[in-house]
């Protein structure tokens, strides 16, 4: 495959020139340097070491606009940010969602859970102490939280990975199914009409960690599939893509297994749906790792039908991607605003939480599908390691202008003590 490099560099002077203000200008090139005819904006600085795990663009106070919200850790913390009267606002929504330190907010999504025409915010933590991590249902009345939570008893794993809502059953209430890191279960949880309770039941054991739950027409047959990432083990990671039955219950076992890419086993594998090459049909992104201690990406597009087969190679064994772990840190959407959909990746290099030396790149990657042959790729953010080393991202209208922007949570050094971490956005310009 060839692949098409855009170079990204900018001078210090033309940089200055996309923001409003040279003050703003001089403080966010301090913290990254973006693509020609891109700009930025600092929307917060935080005293967190990872002020997101995980960023969701939405609206969860129910005002009409978007806001972005983030949870991390050490604190294990939820934050929202909303921009008003050109300024961004911080309010810390939540405190201690692990309910011990050092904890860890890992998944965060804004939904309509009841279909009520008001979202809820549901979040997942991760326990650094051990222990069965929390399911939180978050509702905002004004700015005030009003909090359930669920800590199942069919749960074993301590770390959330990711949360996948869907409306399974039909009975006008969205379920939401996650994956857990450790002893590998799949949890399904169900909600009444009122939302008064939490039901969790363990619907899946992986063989391995579960590090992905998605819920997508990924083989574009009208219908949605289950599709997690059984990994974290040497030599058997796994994207499983399950069928549901029509109670919404998984058909086990899993239709399509991918185990490997040119023969290759790996360690690990993030995944993500959507239509990157704009054909209309959904394709899935598969990122790789063979080795856990080797910093190399395989990132590969696949059409599923009867097969899973290869059709896009977005990185080939590639170091410019670190750590080769993408969980929450991949989205497919018009981050440039050009009426086409983009991969948009960035990339981890916490080697003090993974124990595995790291160059701390701090790259965030935009991919463009040309054909098959020809994927263009632009380094769209280059972070100061000395300011961050990784992030996780969303692409949305953060600041309510009817365009869209990539959000960045980042992240640097020891996750469980406290350090500095920002939330950012960067829009297309021209």
């Amino acid at each position: 495959m060839k692949v098409k490099f855009i170079l990204c560099s900018l001078s210090l002077l033309s940089l200055c020139l996309f923001f409003c203000a040279l003050k703003d200008a001089e403080t966010f090139t301090q913290i990254a340097i973006l693509a020609e005819g891109w700009q930025g904006e600092i929307v917060a600085e935080v005293d967190q070491s990872y002020v997101g795990w995980d960023v969701e663009i939405g609206d969860g106070d129910n005002d009409g606009q978007n806001e972005i919200f983030a949870t991390g850790c050490p604190n294990s913390r939820l934050y929202m940010f909303k921009k008003e009267d050109n300024a961004w606002r911080t309010t810390l929504l939540a405190d201690s969602l692990a309910q011990n330190f050092p904890g860890m907010g890992l998944a965060v999504k804004v939904v309509d859970l009841n279909k009520d025409g008001k979202n809820e915010i549901i979040l997942g933590t991760g326990q650094e102490r051990g222990g069965t991590a929390f399911f939180y249902l978050l509702q905002m009345e004004g700015e005030k939280v009003v909090r359930k939570k669920v800590r199942p008893n069919c749960n074993q794993s301590s770390y959330t990975h990711d949360l996948a809502a869907y409306d399974l059953n039909g009975d006008g209430v969205l379920e939401v199914i996650s994956a857990y890191c450790g002893g590998g279960e799949i949890i399904r949880y169900d909600f009444n009409p009122k939302l008064k309770g939490i039901i969790p039941r363990k619907i899946h054991q992986l063989s391995g960690s579960g590090e992905e739950s998605l819920i997508a027409d990924v083989d574009n047959d009208g219908q949605v599939e289950y599709i997690t990432c059984n990994a974290f083990r040497d030599e058997k990671a796994k994207v499983e893509i399950f069928e549901l039955d029509q109670t919404g219950e998984l058909i086990i076992p899993p239709r399509i297994v991918i185990d490997a890419f040119d023969g290759k086993k790996c360690f690990y594998a993030s995944a993500i749906v959507g239509d990157v090459d704009n054909d209309t049909r959904n394709e899935l992104i598969v990122g790789w790792k063979r080795k856990q201690d080797v910093n190399r990406a395989t990132v590969l597009g696949y059409h599923i039908s009867e097969s899973a087969e290869p059709i896009y190679t977005f990185a080939n064994e590639d170091e410019a991607l670190d750590l080769a772990y993408f969980e929450k840190m991949m989205a497919i959407a018009d981050a440039d605003n050009d009426g086409g959909n983009e991969l948009v990746l960035s990339t981890r290099g916490d080697e003090m939480s993974e124990k595995i030396t790291s160059k701390h790149l701090g790259h965030v990657f935009m991919y463009r599908v040309r054909s098959s042959s020809d994927i263009e790729r632009t380094l769209l953010v280059n972070f100061d390691d000395d300011k961050a080393e990784s992030s996780w991202l969303a692409v949305g209208d953060a600041d309510n202008d009817g365009k869209n922007e990539v959000v960045l949570a980042t992240g640097k050094g020891d996750r469980t003590k406290a350090g500095i971490s920002y939330v950012i956005f960067v829009e297309r310009t021209d």
